[in-house]
């Protein structure tokens, strides 16, 4: 934990044991560093950091009416932040309230990651270290927005910060305010406040500042404000037709609107689609593959930046894991068939190599890891198609949203099985909308009140209780 906290190494288990991702070399030998106990003298090579090159800070947002702010106080010109905390990246950006004109955008990866890559990793370790643990990662997340507030301002002058907005899944608005999560791990998955939740950014000690902080409102438990957020700057709540909403990531969350009417869930995708519980898994940055395809049993691949390559990210997993499907390399099961792209290691385990030169491959264990995330995500997408009595067919648009999801391709979306083949065609990307929801309602109290309504009218559907959930889950495993 001293090298994770110091940002030398990654630890997405939290210290655990189990992501194998800590890898360092102890006087010569390969170690997990989670598991070196420290008593004398010892000389320890780490790893090539890596920096997450492709956080979204941007994403769609719908044309509304503003409420312009013409001056502070004392004619200090009037400014605002957004701010998206999402589990893995942090994205503030600066408004100006007098014109709604964006100033200034500032991102970087989520400290609490080395409590551990997830949301359920963090409330265990809330829970395990008690009220010390709970501050240690309000702390973390609360000098993450100190560091960017302090960009964001660092060349204005003349101004009053009137408003903060803050838009996060629900776990993580409870370790921002400095509430336990614990009732967000345990039946009946409750939340420890309803609606939006109003802060003061004195009392929190962001930059000597003094305004309210306005976090969106949850649906539940594993539904936040990051997708009331995407609801509200896409507009569904407002749309005809049907629409599927999913924002892709540790957790796939989605929202089902049917004119109008809105159902929504939460599935435990884990951090396979992230890279991590991956042999060769590494978060997107500078030498992850990020794209595959297979031409005559050759495999090519494209790394980002077109550095050199390092290991596979989510977009590259997912891409391979289609190309694989289609190609009829491993069936559906997810069990790889006998194809010269096929290969056997030491110890005689099926396996796919991208690149022999630097060892990265895919193997069985992998799969299931893809496989059980793709089953998550269909899953949850099969159920509230059956509540709202719909076919997959039926509906007229799906609408990919966050982080993850702003860098994959529909044909990987669909290929790897993550939703039905057929709809390909009505897939349709909205970025980063956890932070332009955020923005709207930084500008419109009106949109806050907006928000908060349909909130309260959206039908969440709790899967973990859910008769016969267990068998739609089974059958969604299989590509």
């Amino acid at each position: 934990m001293v090298l994770a906290a110091n940002n030398l190494i990654d630890a997405p288990c939290g210290g655990r044991g189990v992501c194998g991702k800590c890898g360092v070399i102890v006087d010569g030998e390969k170690r997990l560093s989670c598991e070196v106990r420290v008593n004398k003298d010892i000389e320890v090579t780490l790893p090539e950091s890596e920096k997450a090159s492709r956080i979204t800070s941007t994403g769609f947002k719908k044309i509304f009416e503003p409420e312009f702010i013409v001056n502070g106080a004392g004619g200090l010109r009037p400014l605002g932040i957004a701010i998206d905390i999402g589990t893995t990246t942090v994205v503030a950006m600066l408004i100006d309230l007098s014109n709604g004109k964006e100033l200034e955008s500032y991102s970087c990866l989520n400290s609490q990651k080395i409590c551990g890559q997830d949301v359920i990793t963090r409330i265990h370790y809330s829970d395990e270290h008690g009220e010390a643990g709970l501050k240690y990662l309000q702390n973390l997340i609360l000098d993450d927005l100190r560091s960017l507030i302090n960009k964001l301002l660092e060349a204005q002058s003349n101004y009053e910060v009137k408003a903060i907005t803050v838009a996060g899944n629900t776990t993580m608005i409870h370790l921002f305010a400095g509430v336990n999560p614990h009732s967000l791990s345990a039946a009946p998955y409750k939340p420890m406040f309803d609606g939006a939740l109003k802060l003061n950014a004195k009392d929190l000690n962001l930059n000597n500042l003094n305004c309210e902080v306005y976090c969106l409102p949850a649906v539940a438990a594993y539904v936040g404000g990051d997708i009331t957020a995407g609801v509200l700057a896409c507009g569904i709540d407002e749309m005809s037709g049907k629409v599927l909403f999913i924002d892709i990531g540790t957790n796939g969350e989605m929202i089902l609107a049917d004119n109008r009417r809105m159902f929504a869930c939460s599935c435990a995708a884990g951090p396979a689609l992230e890279g991590m519980n991956i042999t060769c898994g590494l978060r997107a940055s500078d030498g992850a593959i990020d794209g595959v395809s297979i031409i005559n049993n050759k495999i090519k691949f494209s790394t980002i930046n077109n550095a050199t390559p390092r290991g596979i990210c989510g977009s590259g997993l997912l891409a391979l894991i289609a190309e694989l499907r289609s190609q009829k390399i491993i069936n559906s099961s997810g069990r790889f068939n006998n194809h010269e792209l096929v290969s056997l290691d030491s110890e005689n385990k099926k396996r796919v190599v991208l690149d022999a030169e630097h060892d990265i491959y895919l193997s069985q264990k992998d799969i299931r890891q893809v496989q059980l995330a793709k089953g998550a995500i269909l899953s949850g997408v099969v159920t509230m198609l059956k509540a709202a009595d719909l076919k997959p067919e039926e509906l007229d648009k799906v609408i990919i949203a966050g982080q993850f999801g702003a860098h994959l391709k529909a044909e990987s979306i669909t290929g790897a099985g993550l939703i039905p083949d057929i709809l390909t065609d009505k897939i349709i990307y909205a970025g980063n909308t956890s932070i332009s929801g955020a923005e709207i309602c930084l500008l419109s109290q009106a949109q806050r009140v907006q928000c908060e309504n349909f909130t309260n009218k959206i039908n969440y559907i709790e899967l973990s209780t859910l008769k016969g959930f267990d068998k739609i889950f089974i059958d969604s495993l299989k590509f």
